[in-house]
């Protein structure tokens, strides 16, 4: 391809809707595989959707191993320890089942089993000799969206850094959507997996990466997170939760396509400090669109108007950001950083670490080391 040339490829198989996931044992006997490795965590084992999923593997008589210790923001020695199951126990495919945390631990677990090494090896992209093993990869939240996604999101406990891999063999096989596996997720995790979804979409639009099917894709998911968000989080709406659940993994196919801007750029350094991938991206990211309007109007005005809005570009993008304020307000998400733990002191170890991170250089608006610590600053109630 030519320097101009770019690339849309979504190569992962989606399933959705309610009740979708009774096609998980059709599915991994599609895939030609003999035994499964469960991979998820013991929340959802002990609410019972670790059996809910596993029945469907019963019923279609496939074999399997249930690996449940992943534990939030999971890294090197999860998939170590998930990679000894899963090679002990003769598995060939990992379902991926859960937030964030299991998918990704369950994509990394696939690829170091088919490749070797340690997790490390793999930081950065496209660093694997060898195709992953298979996954399917089932969400349990609305939010992450790595279930149709190349990047997997580890953390190195050596460095208390959040590596990225980014392979275009990482992307699972099948994504299955049923939003009848989030009927029991509590109000704020909900939230938090909303809020993260819409930056996967509000993300892709001021990368320098975007293209006219990245745009389209993250316009209409951001419109339907605006629209759904406080309903499918806040009750038993199945329907709303669904499309939530969908608007997420459209989201994240956008963010695949563009690659991440600066939302996500100051968001992972802030792992360090334990918050977690959604909570601290949802707090950056209207520090971040503010940044980013002078030069992105156009790009964020699309939303407004799928949302009713009407004028210019400038005055569409402001009101997308008034909208993401009183929608972060009324649900009750943090609209900034904790000084008492976001420190003066941690500050010069962040914006180095912003710099560091894969996609640092892909928004499109610049942002400079000291623009990075102005904008953690913002965050933390300053300027």
């Amino acid at each position: 391809m030519s320097q101009a040339s770019k690339l849309f490829f979504m190569p992962t198989r989606i399933v959705h809707g309610l009740g979708s996931v009774d096609a998980l044992a059709a599915q991994v006997s599609a895939a030609g595989a003999a035994r499964a490795m469960v991979v998820t965590d013991k929340g959802l084992t002990g609410a019972g959707i670790t059996a809910r999923v596993a029945s469907s593997l019963d019923d279609g008589g496939v074999p399997y191993v249930v690996f449940d210790d992943c534990e939030e923001d999971p890294g090197v020695r999860t998939v170590s320890a998930g990679v000894e199951v899963f090679k002990r126990e003769g598995c060939d495919l990992v379902v991926a089942l859960g937030g964030g945390s299991p998918m990704c631990a369950g994509k990394g677990i696939a690829l170091v089993a088919a490749n070797g090494g340690t997790l490390t090896d793999y930081e950065g992209f496209n660093k694997a000799a060898d195709r992953p093993y298979p996954v399917i990869a089932i969400p349990t939240t609305a939010g992450s969206g790595t279930e149709v996604s190349k990047v997997t999101i580890l953390t190195d406990e050596a460095r208390n850094f959040k590596m990225s891999i980014l392979d275009e063999r990482t992307y699972p096989e099948v994504a299955i959507l049923d939003a009848e596996l989030m009927a029991s997720l509590p109000k704020w995790p909900a939230l938090v997996a909303g809020m993260d979804a819409l930056a996967h979409a509000l993300d892709a639009l001021w990368s320098v990466g975007s293209t006219q099917f990245s745009d389209g894709l993250a316009t209409e998911a951001a419109a339907t997170i605006f629209r759904d968000l406080a309903t499918a989080a806040g009750s038993d709406d199945l329907a709303a939760k669904q499309r939530l659940l969908e608007a997420s993994s459209i989201a994240n196919v956008a963010l695949g396509t563009a690659l991440p801007g600066l939302a996500h750029v100051l968001s992972q350094p802030l792992g360090r400090l334990h918050l977690s991938h959604g909570l601290a991206t949802g707090i950056m990211l209207p520090y971040t669109m503010e940044y980013n309007i002078p030069v992105a109007a156009h790009k964020i005005a699309p939303v407004a108007r799928l949302l009713g809005e009407s004028g210019d570009d400038q005055g569409l993008a402001s009101a997308v950001l008034q909208r993401l304020w009183d929608l972060m307000t009324s649900v009750g998400f943090p609209t900034g950083l904790d000084p008492a733990v976001v420190t003066d002191e941690e500050l010069p170890v962040l914006v180095e670490q912003c710099t560091r991170v894969v996609n640092y250089k892909l928004n499109m608006r610049e942002a400079p080391p000291d623009e990075l610590e102005r904008l953690y600053r913002r965050a933390r109630g300053e300027g």
